[in-house]
């Protein structure tokens, strides 16, 4: 007879196994009656070319999830490894004096054909309206059908693995991250 599994140490081994996947960390944004949200996240991929279509996750408890269930448009903003500040300060790591919009301070954003905040100094912005959502768990998956794009400054992206940020150089050669080592700098 097979031992019960016990939850609480799944759910931790689950996560533990998670910190394994390097994500690169996107900043996504809302434009919802005149109000900006915004939230950083790795849980973003390309879904598919025809039409071009992104897949964002995205936690129901999150001021952002609200906006774009309303709005039905998001937009993926690709982040350069020099931003991780602004990775931290959409992540709420700043404390209450930088929640909601005064987020959006930090940077210079503009609007493309959705009207969602697209950052100017990203990698690429990804301008989506929300074709298809799914609810699972803690989180909704929506699929954006890309509207306009931005190609902005050239650079490496902004890299999350195990609990810290790193850059793609860093990764390059296979290499492990070293235990308590901060990959941020040149």
């Amino acid at each position: 007879m097979a031992k019960p599994i016990d939850r609480a140490q799944f759910a931790a081994e689950f996560k533990l196994g998670m910190r394994s996947l390097a994500g690169t960390v996107n900043i996504i944004t809302c434009r919802h009656e005149g109000h900006l949200y915004g939230m950083t996240a790795t849980a973003v991929c390309s879904a598919t070319a025809e039409p071009p279509t992104v897949l964002v996750c995205i936690n129901r408890g999150s001021t952002t999830h609200e906006a774009v269930a309303r709005a039905e448009i998001f937009c993926v903003n690709v982040l350069r490894h020099e931003d991780r500040e602004l990775s931290s300060l959409f992540s709420g790591a700043h404390g209450s004096n930088m929640r909601g919009e005064a987020r959006f301070r930090a940077e210079q954003w503009e609007k493309l054909a959705t009207g969602a905040p697209v950052l100017k100094n990203a990698l690429v912005a990804f301008d989506c309206r929300v074709v298809n959502r799914m609810a699972h768990g803690t989180h909704t998956v929506y699929l954006g059908e890309v509207q306009q794009l931005l190609i902005g400054r050239k650079g490496k992206p902004l890299l999350y693995a195990d609990g810290q940020y790193a850059k793609f150089a860093s990764l390059a050669n296979g290499e492990p991250l070293p235990e308590g080592l901060d990959y941020w700098g040149e």
